[in-house]
């Protein structure tokens, strides 16, 4: 059996031309799910997305029976900031981008928790939940994902405990869930690429966060090892999580649903030695 049939497998897929055309791309793939960027990830406005362009993403999506659709949040957005101006500006920023992965109709956004640079790590958790809870509505249809830090630098979110401490302070808890990204995992010293460890690992996340909060994943080789704590994506099979760290998780009858984006440096450029790579594991002995 193929991966993309047997998994939600998917990709980060470009938006060039039109944001309609990313469901053919990753249809090309054979993908069941992939993951855009609404706009220009690196700035701070953003063009307003054409109702025509709207209704025909939708439509490709729903035509190609797509589901578990991700869209990824700006890197600009350090939701942990003390400065207030900064936290005027990305509170502004991060409800934009619900508003238009409400209008794509996508199920998921993504976004790196932050960053506690001027201030201690317990206040920028609290800082992140403040955030969230001015952002995020009751009537709103996407879910937020607080997206799994390798702990580069004064990121946060790159334990469990963080996470959760995050979640904890947040109102309404329905509309958030994490994102499990197996290079940022592996770097922040979780030992997921054994079999045991893996199974340690998954049983953390289950009794500190609970299985029902991991809604997708990126998944990723890494060019550093476990503990790291770098942030360095590498292709599928050719890092130091290897393709045996990856197998636990394409192999787990758990995750089956769960979308797994792959976000690895050769971009679409690489999908296809990756899904090889990925088929030959997944159907080995």
């Amino acid at each position: 059996m193929s991966v993309t049939k047997k998994m939600l497998i998917g990709g980060h897929i470009s938006t060039a031309g039109g944001i309609y055309l990313s469901a053919e791309r990753a249809h090309n793939f054979s993908f069941r799910t992939f993951q855009i960027f609404s706009k220009n990830q690196m700035q701070w406005k953003a063009k307003p997305l054409a109702p025509d362009d709207v209704e025909k993403f939708r439509n490709e999506v729903k035509a190609r029976n797509m589901k578990g659709i991700m869209v990824h949040a700006s890197y600009l957005l350090n939701m942990g900031t003390p400065d207030q101006e900064l936290r005027a500006k990305v509170i502004e920023a991060f409800g934009e981008e619900i508003r238009r992965a409400d209008m794509l109709g996508i199920d998921y956004l993504t976004f790196h928790p932050g960053s506690s640079t001027g201030t201690t790590e317990k206040v920028a958790l609290r800082n992140i939940a403040d955030n969230l809870n001015h952002v995020i509505t009751g009537d709103q249809k996407c879910t937020i994902l607080l997206e799994t830090s390798a702990g580069q630098g004064k990121t946060v979110g790159h334990t469990f405990e963080q996470l959760a401490e995050i979640i904890d302070q947040v109102q309404i808890k329905d509309k958030v869930g994490i994102c499990f990204d197996t290079c940022h995992v592996f770097a922040a010293g979780y030992d997921i690429k054994s079999k045991s460890g893996y199974g340690e690992t998954m049983d953390q996340f289950n009794s500190i966060l609970g299985l029902d909060r991991l809604k997708g994943f990126h998944l990723n080789d890494t060019k550093k090892g476990l503990n790291s704590r770098v942030d360095r994506h590498e292709q599928i099979g050719d890092g130091i999580l290897g393709i045996d760290g990856i197998s636990n998780f394409i192999k787990d009858p758990r995750l089956t649903e769960r979308p797994m984006n792959l976000e690895t440096p050769l971009g679409e450029g690489g999908y296809e030695k990756d899904l090889s790579i990925l088929n030959a594991a997944l159907n080995e002995e």
